[in-house]
């Protein structure tokens, strides 16, 4: 009778544990990824999102280094090829080597 039990108990914490975990909330940024909010970062392209709700858009770019940093893709930031050319969102391709320059600090 003891060990059916423990065995109950057991199952019960195991479910409201996966139910807790279920709750938690997903990362939506790569892993160690910095938000950047003012000055200049010269990398390639890894991605670019839009989200369909919102109509957010981001821009992912790593450097040389291995720093991986996200930046809206807004009237506040941009984004220019080798040739310092602007870029527009549809224009963006992953590995594109660009420089992302935030023209004023962003309002959070």
């Amino acid at each position: 009778m003891k060990i059916a039990i423990a065995i109950l108990a057991l199952v019960l914490v195991a479910g409201v544990s996966f139910a807790a975990a279920e709750k938690a909330p997903k990362a939506t940024e790569p892993f160690g990824a910095v938000i950047e909010t003012t000055g200049v970062f010269v990398g390639k392209i890894v991605g670019a999102t839009e989200e369909a709700l919102t109509g957010e858009r981001k821009v992912t770019v790593k450097n040389d280094t291995g720093e991986t940093r996200i930046f809206p893709f807004n009237e506040t930031v941009e984004l220019v090829d080798k040739g310092f050319h602007a870029l527009t969102f549809n224009q963006l391709k992953p590995g594109e080597d660009v420089t992302v320059k935030i023209k004023k600090a962003l309002s959070k």
